[in-house]
């Protein structure tokens, strides 16, 4: 008669064949298998026990891998650059901006950004371009449709235009003014969301604007052009939560 020493060294033996003898079956499989030695040993409460802590081990891994898959863009953020600075990015600092995700270098940029929306969201715009969270539909000067061969690289992005004229106009212009062609005032009109469903609070992209100079607040997704009580420049109006 065997010695419960025995026994117990003749399951882990078992056990060990199993796992050699098995590799390429498929998951499920395998871990019934291993459940099923376990539980020559350890009794079958103990095998259950075990099969549900890795259940529940794979449903947790699940979640938090399809989460990560709504949370970071389509492309890499190592082309995309802080709005603010125009330093590298980090996804641990990011806001909810125009039914996207916007990513800056530092918790500070992302003060400064709330701060003064208006001068940073063609940059803001630019990066969800960059990082295949928006895609081009119309040229960002004319607003007609773009030829594909017609082509400007403008903050890592590949900008397409409806005429070599449009292409020479955003050509001529310097850096900042660039930015301001093509990701400013027209980003609505040329291009679109590439899922509008998936994030984004109504306060990200605010609808109403205030002038700090005379209080006239005006609707839209962006500030006007100039004030139409007193004048300002649309640098002088700030979001309206």
């Amino acid at each position: 008669m065997s010695t419960p020493h025995r026994f117990e060294t003749k399951g882990l033996d078992e056990r060990r064949s199993l796992v050699r003898g098995r590799r390429n079956i498929d998951r499920r499989s395998f871990l019934r298998a291993s459940a099923a030695g376990f539980g020559a040993t350890a009794g079958t409460g103990a095998a259950y026990s075990f099969l549900s802590e890795l259940g529940a081990l794979g449903s947790e891994a699940t979640a938090n891998k399809e989460k990560s898959k709504k949370d970071v863009p389509s492309r890499s953020l190592a082309a995309a650059r802080c709005p603010v600075t125009g330093d590298s990015v980090s996804k641990e600092f990011s806001i909810d901006y125009r039914h996207g995700k916007l990513y800056f270098c530092s918790a500070e940029c992302i003060d400064k950004f709330r701060a003064d929306w208006a001068s940073y969201q063609a940059k803001a715009n630019a990066q969800l371009v960059a990082t295949g969270q928006f895609r081009q539909i119309r040229c960002p000067v004319t607003g007609d449709p773009f030829a594909l061969g017609i082509k400007l690289k403008v903050c890592g992005v590949d900008v397409r235009f409806s005429s070599p004229d449009c292409l020479k106009k955003v050509k001529r212009a310097s850096a900042d003014e660039r930015v301001e062609l093509v990701f400013g005032q027209k980003f609505d009109k040329s291009f679109a969301s590439k899922d509008a469903r998936t994030g984004g609070s109504a306060a990200s992209a605010p609808d109403k604007w205030q002038c700090a100079q005379c209080g006239y607040v005006h609707k839209g997704s962006t500030p006007p052009a100039t004030c139409p009580k007193c004048g300002a420049k649309s640098d002088a109006f700030r979001p309206v939560s």
